[in-house]
């Protein structure tokens, strides 16, 4: 299965644009301003997907699919603190 191509691609940007939907509505509540929170996330972002890319070229042939579960195991103990209210503050 390739991740870069159909259903699996579109979910991924699903889910990765949910999260900059996150982020948006809670600068807008905080009425802050958007451009240079904008351009440094940007900029985090491209650097770190960059490196995620690179380093995931090297070492997804041996260990991809419990980096793959480790990742997943993270972003749902992420999303449930968050859920919980004990991410806040």
């Amino acid at each position: 299965m390739d991740p870069s191509k159909g259903m699996t691609l579109v979910m991924l940007s699903v889910a990765t644009s949910l999260d900059a939907c996150a982020v948006g509505f809670s600068l807008a509540i905080l009425d802050a301003p958007i451009l240079y929170p904008a351009f440094i996330i940007g900029l985090v972002t491209g650097t770190l997907s960059f490196m995620g890319v690179r380093l995931g070229q090297r070492l997804g042939q041996g260990v991809g699919r419990p980096m793959e579960i480790a990742g997943g195991l993270i972003l749902i103990g992420i999303g449930l603190r968050m859920l919980l209210g004990e991410g806040a503050g």
